[in-house]
């Protein structure tokens, strides 16, 4: 593991997305960002295309892949075209590109059943089960059976093609950047949880905009071959475990959800 200081180029897929956006509005203050994503983008093709991915993705040093269908109850139509074809061919594309860093965008719904079968008391202070990185995959749904994927195809493209790949499991990451804003209450339909239940959620998975874009910068920074972390605030009452970060990429989130806050 060492520094990497000479990420230049960017390349960001879903670029237009409730993630994407802010991260790209971060990275762009000091890189040359590719924007990548279906319309008003700087690239606009779908990741499914071979050879659009492979022009867009000359020339950089690093891409991060958040594009796909985003819906836990995604159909496996979807989630086998566009999530798993797309993801194949962005790694692809890097590796013919000689790309040497990817971000893959993966989520806590690859193990997400550790979730499901403890709702709601995996949410209340003191509930003591932390699912690590070395925990098996237990997948929630076929969303989360593309987001395994991605990273056991990360770990191959690692393994065979010497590509740095860091695979992030995100929380909830929201648009309106708060934990306990009203939107709240329209989220986790797949839990039937209650409005007050929904918020005990949030407030253990949330992940502020600005703590993904440091942990990219920090995954960006150094030269590690594979990794998975959790992105996942400071949450008091959070069940993911945030040691992978600190240790690999010395990353530790500035934002979180503290007692009666």
């Amino acid at each position: 593991m060492g520094s990497n200081m000479t990420i230049r180029k960017i390349a960001v897929t879903g670029a237009n997305g409730t993630i994407g956006a802010r991260l790209c509005a971060d990275l762009a203050a000091d890189h040359t960002l590719v924007r990548i994503d279906r319309e008003d983008a700087d690239v606009c093709a779908d990741i499914r295309d071979a050879e659009a991915m492979n022009a867009a993705l000359r020339g950089c040093d690093a891409v991060v892949h958040l594009a796909g269908v985003v819906a836990v109850d995604a159909a496996w139509d979807d989630v086998y075209t566009t999530n798993i074809g797309g993801t194949y061919t962005v790694f692809e594309a890097a590796r013919l590109n000689g790309v040497k860093h990817v971000v893959f965008a993966s989520s806590n719904h690859a193990v997400g059943m550790n979730e499901v079968r403890n709702v709601p008391h995996i949410y209340e202070p003191g509930f003591g089960r932390v699912v690590g990185v070395e925990d098996p995959y237990r997948p929630d749904g076929l969303y989360g059976v593309w987001k395994a994927f991605g990273e056991v195809l990360g770990r191959y493209y690692s393994d065979a093609f010497g590509l740095n790949v860091a695979c992030v499991r995100i929380g909830s990451i929201t648009a309106a950047d708060d934990p306990a804003d009203e939107s709240v209450r329209a989220s986790s339909g797949w839990l039937g949880l209650t409005d007050e239940q929904k918020f005990k959620r949030y407030a253990a998975t949330w992940m502020s905009q600005r703590d993904f874009a440091r942990l990219v910068r920090c995954i960006l920074a150094r030269d590690v071959p594979y990794a998975v972390v959790y992105g996942v605030g400071d949450n008091a009452t959070r069940f993911w475990d945030l040691e992978a970060g600190r240790a690999i990429y010395g990353f530790w989130p500035q934002d979180g959800v503290k007692p009666n806050g």
